[in-house]
């Protein structure tokens, strides 16, 4: 816990490189009711995706069973560890993005999500097309702005493809 609140993300993720289990506890964090500490072990958990591949797969099916009314959880806090994996290991994530997007309709997450969409359409936006009939299907000035600023990743990097490939 010290190095949680602490802030000390390198250790946390050194800890987490070496002991696993510690995952765990961080995930535990995430309901912390300072929100630095909830951060910081979002950020931490996030690097699961580099150190153990299969628990980043676990945290990730975790983050969408919390988003589920089944679970009995606030699943709004799960959601800043789906962007860190995301960004860190897409590949990972891609099989996650459309079910964590589907929760968009759910006024109570939308907004947290559509700040983690956009984290991962800036950083991989070769995975987001499963959440594109999602946002689409948003409708409200809220939401509109973000909307069209995750799109508008996806479309850049679409341009830059075609220029790389000469077309």
């Amino acid at each position: 816990m010290e190095l949680v609140r602490s802030g000390d993300e390198s250790g946390l993720e050194r800890l987490l490189a070496a002991e696993p289990r510690a995952a765990r506890f961080l995930m535990g964090r995430l309901w912390d009711p300072a929100p630095e500490v909830r951060a910081t072990a979002a950020r931490a958990l996030g690097s699961v995706a580099e150190s153990h591949p299969g628990l980043a797969v676990e945290v990730l099916r975790r983050v969408v069973w919390g988003l589920n009314d089944e679970s009995a959880t606030n699943g709004v806090y799960g959601i800043p560890v789906f962007a860190e994996i995301a960004c860190r290991a897409p590949e990972l994530a891609a099989p996650f993005v459309g079910p964590v997007a589907s929760y968009l309709s759910d006024a109570g997450l939308r907004s947290e999500l559509l700040v983690a969409l956009e984290q991962v359409a800036a950083r991989a936006p070769q995975i987001m097309g499963d959440a594109v009939g999602h946002m689409r299907d948003l409708t409200g000035p809220e939401s509109h702005d973000l909307v069209e600023r995750v799109l508008g990743h996806m479309h850049s990097s679409d341009r830059t493809k075609e220029v790389s490939n000469g077309t």
